[in-house]
């Protein structure tokens, strides 16, 4: 994997606090740094995915309760209803 210099900027304070972690894992500023970033970019990634769960669940629920409102009592009579529509689609084309 290639690398690439940056710089940032970071208050006086932070360095000392990211020193002393970084030495106490025996590892560089750099190597804490790389470390801290990509535990953060995992949490996020992880989170975005729990988020899209949640949706995912919200929506399906929704899609049931407006199916049994329609008289689809069973996941049978749902799927029964899509393929008459999907049948009648391709005969209207």
């Amino acid at each position: 994997m290639s690398t690439q210099t940056i710089n940032i900027s970071l208050p006086e304070e932070l360095v000392k606090k990211i020193d002393v972690a970084a030495k106490a894992e025996y590892a560089s500023r750099s190597d804490y740094i790389r470390q801290a970033l990509v535990g953060r970019l995992k949490a996020t990634e992880m989170q975005s995915r729990a988020d899209n769960w949640l949706l995912l669940e919200a929506l399906s629920e929704d899609v049931a309760i407006k199916a049994q409102a329609l008289g689809y009592d069973t996941d049978e009579d749902f799927v029964r209803a899509v393929k008459t529509i999907r049948q009648k689609q391709k005969t209207q084309k």
